[in-house]
Parts: C-alpha cells; sequence; structure tokens
C-alpha cells in the first residue's frame, strides 16, 4: 500500500500473481472478468495479464457514481450529493499507475447496490468483504442480466477488500438507515 497510486510495483504485482492466478485457476477459460477501479494497480496488472493470456476475454472496469475514472468521460456524471460512500474504490484524481488501455467496458454502481451486494457475500457466503467487492459482484450480476449470457459463460468478479474497515459502517444497520440505504 506504500505509495500505490505511483509505485509501479502495484500493477506489476497483479500482472504478475493475481492476474495469473485467476488464468490459472480457471484454467484458461474464462470468458468475462470485472474488476473496480480503485488505485488502478489492480484492474491495470490483472487486465495487462489476462489480455496477454487471450485477447477475447472481456474485461469490464467498476467505477461509483461520482467517480471520474471511466471512460468515455461522459459515463463520470456527479454523483450523489455529499459523494458516494463505498470506500477504495473510484477517485476524484487520475492515479499514475492506471492504465485503461486493456479495459474493454465501463460500468457505474451505486451505493445502495454495492452494500446490497456486499452484506450478502457477508451474509450468505461468508465472506469478510467490504463495499468494493459489493461493487464488483452487482456490476457482474447486473451485467450477466443485461446482456444475457448463457450458461458455460465464464465470468469473475474480484473482491479487492476486505471488512477490517467497514464494522461500523455499512455491516451496521443503524449506519444503513441513517444513510438512506436501507429502510425499517
Amino acid at each position: 500500500m506504500l505509495d500505490q497510486y505511483k509505485n509501479t510495483g502495484n500493477p506489476m504485482a497483479h500482472y504478475e500473481e493475481t492476474g495469473q492466478e485467476i488464468w490459472d485457476q480457471c484454467e484458461g477459460k474464462l470468458d468475462y472478468v470485472f474488476v473496480g477501479a480503485g488505485t488502478g494497480g489492480t484492474i491495470a496488472g490483472i487486465s495487462r495479464k489476462l489480455k496477454e493470456k487471450n485477447p477475447k476475454i472481456v474485461v469490464v472496469g467498476i467505477d461509483p457514481f461520482g467517480s471520474i475514472l471511466a471512460q468515455p468521460s461522459s459515463l463520470n456524471t456527479p454523483g450523489p450529493e455529499g459523494g458516494y460512500h463505498i470506500e477504495g474504490i473510484g477517485y476524484d484524481f487520475i492515479p499514475r499507475v492506471f492504465d485503461r488501455s486493456n479495459i474493454d467496458e465501463w460500468m457505474k454502481i451505486g451505493d445502495e447496490d454495492a452494500f446490497y451486494y456486499a452484506r450478502r457475500l457477508i451474509k450468505e457466503e461468508g465472506f469478510l468483504c467490504g463495499g468494493s467487492s459489493g461493487t464488483a459482484l452487482a456490476a457482474c450480476i447486473k451485467y450477466i442480466k443485461e446482456h444475457k449470457l448463457g450458461a458455460g459463460t465464464r465470468c469473475v468478479f474480484v473482491c479487492p477488500d476486505n471488512i477490517r474497515n467497514y464494522i461500523t459502517k455499512f455491516v451496521n444497520n443503524d449506519w444503513m438507515f441513517e444513510h438512506g440505504l436501507m429502510t425499517e
């Protein structure tokens, strides 16, 4: 995490390790990968590795409403008043290590969907994840439904975070209610 916005070791670690691990775990049988755009290193490294292995793999970048990382820039409309609550994903500047050249499509996801799916991952799968993981799953599910991807289509979404910083936030029903993300 040291100087992760500028450190070239950030995308390189995901190129050499995470991207290769995805490829190996899927035995090279992969159609889509969904990755959030945060520091830029994870998506840059993974997308570069997977595109080298198979240029037909579709890389879908995920960015919250209110962030400026998606392309084309027309996707980057102002987010909710007061900003978005999802942490570790999306920014108001372009990180130096962020290479968008291997990203095929972009999706925008809001707080409500992100936290709904993060909470489901925690409750139903036992994943101790944060909102950016929920953002990735929300985008993946939305994309599959909208594009009517059929049986046998292999999709991976990356869970880039853990729950460490969020116990008093979206995991807490009172916090969700106070921020208008949940009803009684």
